[in-house]
């Protein structure tokens, strides 16, 4: 059978075809895995425009509030290492899917109990526990789609799409409690959260991972081993839970602060309050765009996951002070959003190195550290309603905070960026 010019050019279009699709695929995967990572954090930072109306009309104390915070973060900690490990067990498409259907649906039911604090922080417990490995889960998906030189990008990217979910939850949940009331943002992002749940479903596919991969799978005794025995692991995980106490702080009490302390109206926090969360976006973008970039110029990957996260951390305590202690409403916000900017160009380095370090167990390592982080985030808003309530100063937390950022500055450092569970568990084996 002879080959006609034509059918040649037709099998080298279909080809083309076939590689740019091979080539867009996997930042499609991006882009979903963005959308999941959003939807955290829309949930997350409804509950900080929420806070004010519970407390003024229904007479909640700072502590009950911090605790209300603490419900989701509680089941939301404790569950993520087992779900995270799951979902390299049984794969990203079905678990990450399931996931954002559970915690969209009890969003929506939290909306229905909005005004009953007692049934509200089962709610929030309920959602929790849905959106534990939701995080995780994505990173183990899109881990094997991603090449190594373009992680701290991807993450970057993922978690420029939280601070972007987190910005416009504000002035959403302000227009929703306007129309709808106290319920309305729950209702709003619960449907949201649906429906990126049913596209996740339809558009991931797993990549083919090999017999010997699949193995690897099931070794769960040698692999908690080996993140239990690793001291850059631990390194990473207490590097996070500094990182993440600071930026609970944005989630849950920064609206609630600057109406009482800096006596913004609830009309300026929905106009102004995105704003640092736009910095923190730029921040994950350009940190993890930066890191990539220096990396591959320079060949030394470990000395920059190591510097740019650590001056990062520094630099976002060295705004943070004096955007507490500012007197301008405009520079106040202007500080705030600069120093998130650099608070955020650490995180996507955090998570790059997790998934570079879990290698087949991506969803694990990244549950581990993330488990740690959030740690901090059960912590950080009872601490700082506390404090406030102990000292009566507002500034307090600010400077706690600002002391655990340093000393996640300093275990960066401990962290070696080259260190895989896979090796440490052949070691074992």
């Amino acid at each position: 059978m002879s080959v006609t010019p034509s059918t040649e050019s037709g099998t080298t279009q279909s080809r083309l075809m076939v590689r740019q699709r091979a080539q867009i695929y996997p930042w499609i995967i991006v882009g979903m895995g963005a959308m999941v990572f959003m939807s955290n954090y829309t949930d997350k930072t409804l509950m900080s425009v929420v806070a004010p109306h519970l407390m003024a009309d229904l007479n909640v104390s700072k502590i009950a509030m911090g605790w209300i915070f603490s419900a989701f973060a509680i089941t939301y900690t404790l569950l993520q290492p087992l779900l995270a490990y799951l979902s390299d067990i049984f794969g990203a498409r079905r678990s990450v899917g399931l996931m954002v259907l559970w915690y969209g649906a009890f969003t929506i039911l939290s909306g229905v109990t909005a005004l009953n604090i007692g049934q509200l922080a089962w709610m929030r417990a309920a959602t929790g526990a849905g959106e534990a490995a939701s995080m995780p889960a994505a990173t183990g998906g899109v881990s094997p789609w991603v090449p190594t030189g373009k992680r701290a990008l991807s993450q970057g990217l993922m978690h420029a799409a939280t601070r972007l979910g987190a910005a416009i939850t504000v002035p959403i949940s302000v227009a929703s409690i306007i129309a709808f009331g106290i319920s309305g943002p729950f209702w709003v992002f619960g449907i949201a959260t649906v429906a990126i749940g049913l596209v996740w479903l339809i558009v991931y596919r797993p990549p083919s991972i090999s017999h010997t991969q699949k193995n690897q799978l099931i070794h769960g005794k040698k692999l908690w081993s080996a993140v239990l025995k690793s001291r850059s692991m631990w390194a990473l995980c207490i590097a996070d839970f500094c990182y993440f106490y600071t930026l609970t702080i944005y989630l849950t009490w920064l609206p609630t602060f600057l109406i009482k302390d800096h006596h913004f109206t609830m009309l300026k926090v929905g106009i102004y309050g995105f704003l640092p969360f736009i910095g923190g976006m730029m921040g994950s973008v350009l940190g993890g765009a930066m890191c990539d970039h220096l990396c591959a110029r320079t060949g030394n990957k470990k000395l920059w996951r190591r510097l740019i996260p650590s001056v990062g951390m520094i630099c976002s305590v060295l705004l943070l002070l004096p955007a507490v202690y500012a007197q301008s409403q405009f520079v106040t916000i202007l500080l705030f959003s600069c120093s998130f900017f650099f608070l955020d160009a650490t995180i996507s380095i955090f998570w790059a190195i997790a998934m570079d370090m879990g290698g087949s167990y991506a969803s694990t390592s990244a549950g581990w550290m993330n488990t740690w982080a959030n740690v901090g985030g059960i912590i950080s808003p009872i601490a700082f309603g506390a404090l406030v309530q102990w000292s009566g100063s507002w500034t307090l937390p600010f400077i706690v905070a600002s002391g655990l950022m340093v000393i996640g500055a300093g275990f960066v450092w401990l962290i070696d960026t080259e260190m895989r569970l896979s090796d440490l568990i052949e070691v074992a084996h």
